[in-house]
């Protein structure tokens, strides 16, 4: 039996913008996240750990701007719900 594979879409990202979207993959496992009865409801990024990470990283300065920018246009489309 086989298995459809999908195909994942391209993007091209500014080179502008390129560290503020290496941050928000690094900060990918920093999302605060609430577990309830009606399921899973994505409160945000850890920023302390964010830090952490754009520290690491030696990012410069605005990434941390631009990732609460992304953080904000992601809360909604995570928060979805298909009822």
């Amino acid at each position: 039996m086989s298995v459809p594979v999908s195909q994942e879409e391209a993007f091209e990202v500014m080179p502008a913008n390129w560290p503020a979207f290496v941050a928000l993959l690094a900060c990918s496992t920093q999302w605060r996240v609430v577990g309830t009865m009606a399921g899973l409801i994505w409160i945000g990024l850890d920023y302390a750990a964010c830090r952490l990470v754009l520290d690491d990283l030696q990012s410069p300065p605005g990434v941390f701007a631009d990732l609460h920018v992304m953080e904000k246009a992601a809360l909604p489309i995570l928060n979805e719900r298909d009822d």
